[in-house]
C-alpha cells in the first residue's frame, strides 16, 4: 500500500512540472522580449542542445536526474521554437 507522502507526490507533482513549465516559457519570453533574435535563437539552441545532453548521459551512466524537469525545460524550449520557427537541430 503506497504511503500518504507517496500518493500527495503523485497528486501533486503534475501540477507543480505545469507551473514549472509555464514559468520556463515566461523566462523565454523575457529573453526574446530583451534580447535580438540572434541572442534569443542562440539561447534556445544552447538550452535544448545542454538539457538533451543531460538527458542522454543520465540516461547513459544510470545518473539519477529529475527527468520530469529536464522534459519540462526541453517541452518549453521546443514550443517556443515552433512558435518563432527555430530550428533546433
Amino acid at each position: 500500500m503506497p504511503k500518504i507522502k507517496e500518493i500527495i507526490v503523485e497528486a501533486v507533482l503534475p501540477a507543480i512540472k505545469a507551473v514549472g513549465k509555464v514559468e520556463m516559457e515566461g523566462v523565454l519570453s523575457g529573453i526574446k522580449e530583451h534580447n535580438t533574435p540572434e541572442i534569443y535563437k542562440n539561447t534556445l539552441q544552447g538550452l535544448h542542445s545542454d538539457f538533451s545532453l543531460l538527458k542522454e548521459v543520465a540516461i547513459k551512466t544510470k545518473t539519477r536526474v529529475d527527468d520530469g524537469i529536464v522534459d519540462l525545460i526541453l517541452e518549453a524550449v521546443q514550443e517556443s521554437a515552433d512558435a518563432d520557427g527555430i530550428a533546433l537541430s
